[in-house]
């Protein structure tokens, strides 16, 4: 049987509190792990903890809690304690390797003990991109540091989520690279499928001007003035004031104050009976690598609309499972959503094609089978 250590920073002790991301990823992944015989400890450097807490996950997962240190700084914390901390976690579990479940300056918590060959990371994000999209320089500067560092000190196996990512992060220190998606949970592919269409959109993530909400809500405005009258459900919050001002008073505008729905962060209960009750999702991002909410959605047996940018167009098959736009043209949206409207049928049948396909490339034992694969690949 391996023995895994996966590091994940500041993974939330309650688990239900996790709003996405890489955090989302990994606990999805973990219910696929349980499902085969392996050993696995995930360990968290966090601030939420003065010593080490241990969760059960699972009769073969725990969950290791470990304070990273006070000095404000996770670049910091992680030059001071992390090699400490995680030296003392090998010496005790004594893993056949080590998977780093984030990467930019995480890596400087790797003991020099450990060679390459025996860690590997999950390429979750792009620094260089991040830093392009940040407004303060403090952050501006923080992320073109990790853009910096990451080819310096990336192990010698990646596992990608998708051709794109492969595009972006093309090093010849890599020796062993492969694609593997995110993992999704049973519980989305749970959830039943929706008898008829009320017309409702849903919009999932942080509200900021990469996410592009403004899109979605020109896009509603549109539909409203051709008498197709959509609401649309946003589950999560505002990244900035400044953003949030431009978005009410567009609304306010627009007079859509009737079929905008803000709902704020939530947790995955609230998530689960918002897909239930939605049709379509709506993706407008003007960057994105392999977003969960899509794979998610398509679990679920929605219809996805999203903009044709990053690792989107790998996760479905455009005008059979899913559709995809340009965001310079958005008569194209429109054109979708008018067909849409109302359309039990065409509904139904690009919903199955969907979670037919999410069900092959993100069901969270299928991708907890090519991991392990991908362990044993490179340790035997």
């Amino acid at each position: 049987m391996h023995k895994i250590i996966i590091t994940v920073p500041q993974l939330p002790l309650n688990i239900d509190s996790i709003k996405g991301g890489v955090h989302s990823a990994l606990i999805n992944l973990l219910n696929g792990f349980a499902q085969f015989p392996i050993s696995i400890r995930v360990v968290s450097f966090s601030t939420e903890v003065q010593e080490e807490q241990i969760v059960s996950f699972s009769d073969s997962i725990s969950i290791h809690y470990v304070p990273e240190g006070n000095s404000g700084s996770h670049l910091i914390n992680y030059l001071k304690n992390g090699k400490k901390i995680l030296q003392k976690q090998i010496a005790d579990f004594k893993p056949d390797l080590i998977h780093f479940q984030e990467s930019n300056s995480f890596f400087l918590i790797k003991p020099i003990s450990i060679p390459k060959s025996k860690t590997l990371v999950t390429l979750h994000g792009f620094a260089l991109e991040e830093a392009k999209r940040k407004k303060k320089l403090k952050d501006k500067i923080t992320w073109l540091i990790n853009g910096w560092l990451n080819p310096l000190l990336m192990p010698k196996n990646i596992i990608h989520l998708s051709r794109f990512s492969t595009s972006k992060f093309n090093s010849k220190k890599v020796t062993n690279g492969i694609i593997i998606p995110n993992a999704i949970k049973n519980i989305f592919f749970d959830i039943p499928q929706k008898i008829k269409t009320d017309n409702r959109l849903l919009y999932l993530g942080v509200i900021d001007n990469n996410k592009n909400l403004m899109f979605t809500l020109e896009l509603l405005s549109k539909l409203i003035e051709k008498k197709k009258y959509y609401n649309l459900d946003v589950l999560g919050g505002f990244g900035n004031d400044a953003y949030e001002k431009q978005i009410r008073n567009f609304i306010e505008e627009k007079n859509l104050t009737n079929y905008v729905h803000f709902h704020g962060w939530v947790n995955q209960s609230y998530v689960l009976k918002q897909l239930e009750q939605s049709d379509i999702l709506i993706v407008s991002s003007k960057h994105e690598s392999l977003p969960m909410a899509i794979a998610e959605s398509m679990a679920a047996g929605k219809v996805v609309i999203a903009s044709n940018v990053g690792g989107i167009p790998e996760m479905f098959e455009n005008n059979v499972s899913g559709f995809l736009f340009d965001l310079n043209k958005i008569e194209l949206p429109l054109d979708i959503l008018g067909k849409l409207y109302n359309n039990n049928e065409m509904i139904k049948s690009i919903s199955e094609n969907a979670r037919k396909q999410a069900f092959e490339k993100f069901h969270c034992k299928n991708v907890a089978k090519q991991t392990i694969d991908f362990y044993t690949q490179f340790l035997d």
